[in-house]
Parts: C-alpha cells; structure tokens; sequence
C-alpha cells in the first residue's frame, strides 16, 4: 500500500509540473488550433493529478469502501447519470455527422479526436450506471472504472 500511495503522489508530482510547464508556454501561443491542444493536455493533466489524490486517499483508508446513499438521492443521482449517458450519445451522433461533411483534414482529426473522447465518457457513464443500479457496490469496482478510462498508473 505504501508503494502504491508513493508513486501515486509521484504521479501527482509529474502531472502537476507538467501543468505548471505548458500554462508557461501557451502564454506565448496565439495559433488557436495549438493552443486548444496545449489547453486541453493541461486539462487532462489537472484531471489526472485530482483522480491520482482521490486514489491517495483510497489507499490510505480515508474513503469507505462501500459508497453509502440514501434512495433519495442514490435515485436521483443515478437518473442524472443516466441522462448523460443519454446526451453524450446525442454528442458522438453530432460529431460524427459533423465528421462526415469535414474536407479540412486538420479539421477532421479535431473531430475524431472528440468523438474518442466523447464516446470513452459514453462508455464510462454506461458502466457507472450499471454499478448504481446494482444494491451494494464496492469501492474497487468504480477504482476500477477510473483506473480503466482516466489515467494510467505508474508502473
């Protein structure tokens, strides 16, 4: 467990510096189509330093193992799911028609690069669903879900 937690903080570490190093380097950019990338992997790097902290804190025992909801809300947050998994789909349908009418193929890549990403949230809503429907779920298996979609762990 110690191991894991030190290269999760690690990871952290590496992600965070790599922010901090292309927020630097975009101050200078004004291509917009570079920039957008440039924004977007510094995103993702934000991201990947939050899940790599709530993985911390799993490991070393500050989250229960069982996410524990009243029906109430376990109902409603569920529907609020479900109703994403529903929109993303209406999301892939729109950039791969969109895809479909592109000639630029600097264009193109944008698009099927958002429709990856779009259809990896769709597939990662859908099982999240699925574990919600279900009447105990253990913590392991939505560590699962985010190890399988976000980020990749240190080796």
């Amino acid at each position: 467990m110690k191991e894991v937690i030190d290269l999760l903080k690690k990871q952290k570490k590496i992600e965070l510096s790599h922010v901090a190093a292309l927020t630097e380097t975009m101050k200078d950019v004004e291509n917009p189509m570079i920039k957008v990338v440039l924004e977007t992997i510094v995103h993702d790097s934000r991201k990947h330093a939050a899940i790599a902290q709530a993985l911390i804190d799993v490991e070393a025992g500050a989250v229960p193992h069982k996410l524990d909801m009243d029906l109430g809300p376990a109902t409603n947050f569920n529907q609020n799911i479900k109703q994403h998994v529903r929109a993303e789909m209406e999301m892939i349908e729109m950039l791969e028609e969109i895809g479909g009418l592109v000639k630029d193929d600097r264009v193109q890549k944008f698009i099927d690069y958002l429709v990856e990403e779009e259809k990896r949230h769709h597939k990662l809503l859908k099982e999240f669903s699925l574990l919600l429907d279900r009447d105990t779920v253990a913590m392991d298996e939505y560590l699962e879900l985010f190890q399988k979609y976000m980020i990749v762990p240190p080796e």
